[in-house]
């Protein structure tokens, strides 16, 4: 742990005005305050892979809390209220939750962009389309986690890899034939409405 290192990071991200960037500094932060290395999920992973702003305000963070940890947070002036824990920086608030202990998916895919003064972990791209794709099966209907999904593939489709994908979806299938067999039929709508966008003369 570097604390000089992450209070120099939670000032720069009080003064970012730019959602993502702010976030993103405040969990390359987190990497010098916390034990294991956590890594950035949900909304703001999203975000950054489709430079398309996300419509919640939350800090997804995937990381094992030790009681050491959640101390080391309240040193730096993270407050805990329910399943979240709050920052107050200069001019906004910085709400992180920690839905859970590691990424469902291989860590060796994660990204490290260069942000400001700081380096966050993100979820590679396609271990967050599965993902999405996973929480698009929860519901009949094309709610928000469907559009999620497809977002991703919209902005990237170039750059999925999607042999991976279809390997990842074969043995969530074999794991738990009823959600894979969703995922796969989720992802084949998705793909066949990304491909007929692209091919439609602009």
């Amino acid at each position: 742990m570097s604390d000089s290192k992450a209070r120099e990071l939670l000032k720069v991200a009080g003064a970012e005005s730019r959602r993502l960037e702010r976030h993103l500094l405040v969990a390359a932060a987190l990497r010098k305050i916390l034990t294991s290395d956590p890594i950035v999920v949900g909304g703001t992973a999203e975000e950054y892979w489709t430079a398309d702003e996300y419509h919640e305000t939350d800090l997804d963070i995937c990381v094992p809390l030790t009681r050491g940890d959640e101390a080391a947070l309240r040193r730096f002036g993270f407050r805990k209220r329910g399943r979240h824990w709050s920052l107050y920086l200069a001019s906004s608030i910085v709400a992180v939750e920690f839905p859970d202990s590691r990424i469902d998916g291989d860590e060796s895919r994660t990204v490290e962009p260069r942000i400001g003064p700081g380096r966050p972990r993100i979820i590679g791209l396609d271990d967050l389309y599965l993902d999405r794709l996973r929480q698009a099966t929860m519901s009949t209907h094309e709610g928000v986690e469907f559009h999620s999904a497809l977002a991703v593939v919209a902005a990237a489709y170039d750059e999925i890899d999607w042999r991976y994908v279809r390997n990842r979806l074969r043995t969530i299938a074999n794991d738990d034939p009823t959600v894979g067999e969703s995922m796969k039929r989720v992802d084949s709508r998705i793909r066949r409405r990304v491909r007929r966008a692209l091919s439609e003369p602009s």
